[in-house]
């Protein structure tokens, strides 16, 4: 049971890692990279989503969440609602609020110029994609999931003290924690943003899996990129 566990994880991991690169391929090819740079960027996202994608599959396993709704669920009709209903919905939603909230910050200093540069829907469905898959591996997958079952183990042996606390501490930890270095990583002009936005995709991605986390994520940037630098 553990090894049939095992070679799933790592061959869910290695799909999700050969699409991540892909994206990012695409992403830098658009970016007028060159062949060399391109290729150590296939390389390079592929082993980064590999190991913190199954690593973070791992935790997720032993907190007892999804983590994946392709790996725990028997029907493709599910899996598609689950996508639409927790992660395309709520992502929507997402970056309408971005760009109600955040629009003047669009082209701050900080913002990297291939997304300040952009100027067609294809350059914004790249980038959303790219981004999308890559950071929720590593901030959701892995950051999240790893948070959760370090925090589960941490507070176990106070459930007898605090019944009804101990099963919400570790995850809203996780959730708060995860959200902070995902929001660190997009800079001063996006920090509130990514932060709050890291909190519903933490919930999304405890509540749906990965899938829909990437789904929701995606869907927000290019709503948010597509409305704010190219309308």
């Amino acid at each position: 049971m553990v090894r049939m566990r095992l070679q799933r994880i790592i061959r869910f991991s290695a799909a999700l890692g050969l699409l991540t690169a892909i994206a990012a391929a695409l992403a830098d090819i658009n970016d007028k990279g060159n062949a060399t740079a391109t290729g150590w960027v296939i390389i390079s996202r592929f082993v980064v989503v590999l190991m913190f994608g199954g690593l973070g599959l791992f935790a997720a396993h032993e907190s007892r969440i999804r983590g994946s709704i392709v790996m725990t669920s028997n029907e493709w009709t599910e899996t598609l609602r689950d996508v639409i209903n927790w992660g395309i919905l709520p992502g929507l939603a997402l970056g309408l609020i971005n760009y109600f909230f955040f629009f003047p910050y669009r082209y701050s200093l900080f913002v990297a110029p291939r997304f300040r540069e952009m100027n067609s829907y294809y350059d914004s469905f790249i980038l959303s994609l790219d981004s999308g898959m890559n950071e929720e591996v590593v901030f959701r997958l892995f950051f999240f999931s790893c948070l959760l079952f370090s925090f589960r183990h941490l507070y176990a042996k106070l459930s007898n003290l605090w019944p009804s606390v101990v099963p919400i501490l570790p995850v809203a930890l996780a959730l708060v924690l995860s959200s902070l270095l995902f929001a660190i990583k997009h800079n001063y002009s996006g920090f509130t943003a990514a932060f709050f936005g890291g909190m519903l995709l933490g919930w999304i991605y405890l509540r749906s899996g990965i899938e829909s986390a990437i789904a929701a994520h995606f869907a927000a940037n290019f709503l948010f990129f597509s409305a704010s630098y190219l309308l």
